[in-house]
């Protein structure tokens, strides 16, 4: 009976190490078949098998690996193209609970410019196009910021600025401390014209239009009572990135506008004064106005002084038309600002809205301009980053590599102590 037990326990002891051990001693080696395999006689068969094995869960976990990239790719960049999607930060609990006077620091550009009662934006931009404020927060927005007139112009909409109108004229808090003026801002891939002093939208498009479609508008404009304003010629100008032409390519020529019969050009927007256009405008007695451009909440940076007859928005137009207009401008932009808060729907995605911003970097697209007509102005072009794909796939390797030599050190550490254990006992 002894004799037996002890058999028993010397083929559990010599079997076990074949799976346990990862590098197991061959000069003297038993097979689980009980076949014995003597050092220097070519692979042993438990290792032929222990090597399959191994090999086999390598390319389990490869493919998971790779199946799980996949799916985070899909995930991310399904989510980057979906529309409307959560955004990062919430507009809507903003309140501007603040009054600037620009008149107390800020001089008119005409220093010879005199008094003057109405301080105005002559282009702000609501939700009704890209603008992140509604009508309301808008119409706050300028008031805290020292404004008591204001434009609404979306791109090639109406609707935001008879909103606009129509709360102030009700509204007894804002009839009081503001005049709205409806307008569109004409936007296409050639030039942007603020078409203001309109009731009623006018056709749109094409996203190209000829030199003929746009002495069209302005005369479309013209004939409801409005006026057109070219708005900012140098971002016009400016280099599109990725591509050297203009962001709006083929503007037509402050002459060749001059001769259509535009009203005036805006010489200040934002913080940008137009020297040059400003020079033109002055020279052939048009409308030289200024415009925050405001699409979110920001600082103020000019306001077009008026003097209006009457605090109305004929009055105010009628003084615009007489050229009884100059400019304040402050670079540095008003102080007070009031933040949006954090989306939480947005943070709640955000784990895995970041993914299409990390695998973007396999690609680049490049759109150029956006039209407002649902179009872009440049060639659409795609580019693949292979080195960038290349170095991706090589650090993944490399993370592989470094998990397998880790987790075989764990395996051969564990059978050591199992092994220990077993001859203790």
């Amino acid at each position: 009976m002894r004799t037996q037990q002890t058999d028993s326990s010397t083929q559990l002891k010599t079997a076990t190490p074949f799976y346990d051990s990862v590098t197991p001693d061959n000069s003297n080696l038993t097979t689980p078949s009980g076949e014995q395999q003597q050092g220097g006689q070519g692979l042993p068969s438990c290792y032929v098998r222990l090597l399959k094995h191994y090999l086999f869960g390598l390319a389990i976990r490869v493919s998971t690996v790779i199946v799980v990239i996949a799916i985070l790719i899909a995930i991310g960049l399904g989510l980057k193209y979906t529309d409307n999607m959560p955004q990062p930060v919430d507009y809507s609990n903003l309140q501007f609970n603040w009054r600037i006077d620009p008149r107390s620091y800020l001089t008119p550009f005409n220093t010879s410019f005199g008094q003057y009662n109405v301080l105005l934006d002559g282009h702000s931009h609501s939700i009704r196009s890209d603008g992140k404020m509604n009508v309301r927060q808008l119409l706050d927005w300028h008031i805290a910021n020292g404004y008591n007139a204001v434009i609404v112009t979306d791109h090639n909409t109406i609707k935001g600025g008879l909103e606009a109108e129509q709360l102030a004229l009700q509204d007894e808090y804002y009839r009081d401390n503001i005049v709205v003026i409806p307008g569109i801002e004409y936007s296409c891939c050639r030039i942007h014209m603020n078409l203001i002093n309109i009731n009623e939208s006018i056709p749109i498009g094409p996203p190209e239009p000829t030199d003929e479609q746009l002495q069209q508008v302005i005369q479309r404009v013209h004939e409801l009572g409005g006026l057109v304003i070219v708005n900012h010629i140098p971002w016009s100008n400016t280099t599109e990135d990725n591509y050297e032409e203009a962001r709006l390519p083929n503007h037509p020529s402050v002459e060749s506008l001059i001769q259509w019969g535009v009203d005036g050009f805006e010489v200040v927007n934002g913080n940008t004064f137009d020297y040059e256009t400003y020079i033109a405008a002055a020279q052939h007695n048009l409308i030289q106005m200024v415009g925050s451009d405001i699409h979110y909440p920001s600082a103020a940076y000019s306001w077009l002084t008026v003097k209006s007859e009457e605090f109305s928005r004929q009055g105010i137009m009628n003084a615009i038309n007489a050229r009884r207009t100059s400019f304040l401008i402050d670079p540095a932009g008003t102080r007070p600002r009031d933040y949006p808060s954090a989306s939480a729907k947005y943070e709640t995605l955000l784990p895995l809205s970041a993914l299409g911003e990390y695998f973007d970097m396999f690609y680049t697209v490049n759109k150029g301009m956006y039209s407002f007509q649902g179009t872009f102005c440049h060639p659409q072009s795609v580019k693949i980053h292979n080195s960038v794909i290349g170095w991706f796939i090589f650090w993944i390797i490399i993370l592989m590599t470094v998990y397998e030599l880790v987790r075989l050190a764990i395996i051969y550490s564990t059978s050591q102590i199992r092994r220990r254990i077993q001859h203790l006992s």
